[in-house]
């Protein structure tokens, strides 16, 4: 929103160095899916169709309200989530949801000792997760159904994606240490992409479908519908800086 904006930009006036700081500042994050229905959309859901709301006459916010004591004004709320580069300038990024206390360190320490890499970098390992994973992986075309982590209970010494859970590690940048696959859920893509990827979500759905253990294209189309939510899932924290930024607009 409008003061989201006006706080970006008041810090980049008084900053010599802007670190992006997370998966929100650096590609939008979770907030970023709102991106495919636009303003418009998100505040008729929120405040007028969702199952939990109370509001019979319908009442939107509004940025301008006047009152007897006088106006009472609210953030403009904008058409489209925008990661903190599409804003300001940024020298580094510092991915993760959130960063882990290692790197956040590694930053600092990069900061203070003035031993920092080349301006746009990502402050971050680089290589991808299923590089620091210790799970075996046998690279093979193993898929016939794809599962919910609810469905199944995965054998924690096999690489989850070939056991049909969705893990986003082929195309996430490594450095958490796999914390999340240590306790046998998936990655969930919040470090961003890995080096050398263009798009996240796009790499995330070609390393998912060289998995489906079918040369029938009927057969395929069945297992890829196991996928309920593709976007929601390939582009959980990447939507804006994906290639699609955004499936629609409001008007």
């Amino acid at each position: 929103n409008s003061e989201a904006e006006h706080l970006a930009k008041l810090l980049r006036a008084k900053a010599k160095t802007v670190v992006s700081f997370g998966a929100c500042a650096c590609m939008g994050g979770v907030p970023g899916l709102a991106n495919q229905y636009g303003a418009k959309a998100v505040m008729e859901r929120v405040y007028r169709t969702s199952e939990s709301t109370d509001n019979p006459a319908g009442v939107l916010p509004q940025e301008k309200t006047q009152v007897a004591e006088g106006e009472l004004t609210l953030p403009r709320f904008y058409d489209r989530v925008h990661p903190l580069d599409e804003v300001i300038a940024v020298e580094y990024y510092l991915p993760g949801c959130p960063p882990t206390v290692e790197w956040i360190m590694k930053a600092v320490e990069a900061i203070v000792s003035g031993q920092l890499p080349p301006v746009g970098s990502v402050i971050g390992l680089s290589k991808t997760l299923c590089d620091e994973c210790p799970r075996e992986r046998t690279n093979e075309r193993s898929i016939k159904k794809f599962f919910h982590v609810n469905e199944i209970i995965p054998d924690t010494k096999k690489c989850l994606l070939e056991q049909g859970v969705i893990c986003c590690g082929p195309a996430t940048r490594g450095g958490c240490k796999a914390r999340c696959i240590a306790v046998n859920m998936p990655c969930r893509g919040c470090y961003g992409p890995g080096p050398g990827v263009a798009d996240q979500g796009a790499k995330m759905l070609s390393a998912a479908a060289s998995l489906v253990a079918s040369d029938d294209e009927k057969e395929i189309e069945m297992i890829l519908a196991d996928i309920e939510d593709p976007l929601g899932t390939f582009c959980q924290f990447s939507m804006p800086k994906s290639i699609l930024k955004g499936a629609k607009k409001s008007e």
